[in-house]
């Protein structure tokens, strides 16, 4: 009796470890980078009924993974902006039709990240304004406002919540 209520266990704990694998959505991240943070900006303000985040990170690329062309020293800007009223309210969407079920039905954009102890991060992104980068956002992602133009290395995050974890294999 005991070893038919174990298997059953592991085949319940196994696939829903592999729904919520972080390199399943960090894959196709064209930009996978660790970046030596040398300036952050987080604001948080109002906007109508709900609470923007704007996350602006400035940082030197240290390591790179799946490169064409090693950029080691290039100085990189991620900025985004996400709406957390509204990453809240599609979180608490999710949860009353799904539960506590875990797997890709929820994304959302980061927070921003938290630095290793050499003051350094990995970061998934996209150029700014790119297809991929406009595809790849998730809940609570702020369009960038009309008008606003980047030039030069400037990125938003392309793998939700797991956009500044390390990559996966």
């Amino acid at each position: 009796m005991r070893l038919p209520t174990i298997a059953l266990a592991l085949c319940l704990v196994f696939p829903a470890q592999a729904a919520i694998n972080p390199a399943e959505y960090q894959r196709g991240a064209p930009d996978q980078v660790r970046l030596r943070e040398t300036a952050r900006v987080v604001q948080e303000f109002p906007v109508g009924d709900s609470r923007h985040r704007r996350v602006t990170l400035v940082g030197e690329i240290i390591d790179e993974k799946n490169a064409d062309t090693p950029r080691p020293g290039q100085t990189v800007v991620i900025d985004y902006t996400v709406d957390l009223t509204a990453r809240k309210r599609a979180g608490e969407a999710h949860h009353k039709a799904n539960g506590n079920r875990p797997g890709p039905q929820f994304m959302h954009e980061p927070d921003p990240p938290e630095l290793d102890a050499d003051g350094a991060f990995w970061a998934n992104l996209a150029p700014a304004g790119s297809p991929y980068a406009n595809g790849h956002r998730h809940a609570g992602a702020v369009p960038a406002a009309k008008g606003y133009t980047a030039s030069g290395a400037v990125y938003v995050p392309v793998s939700g919540q797991y956009s500044f974890d390390a990559p996966g294999n």
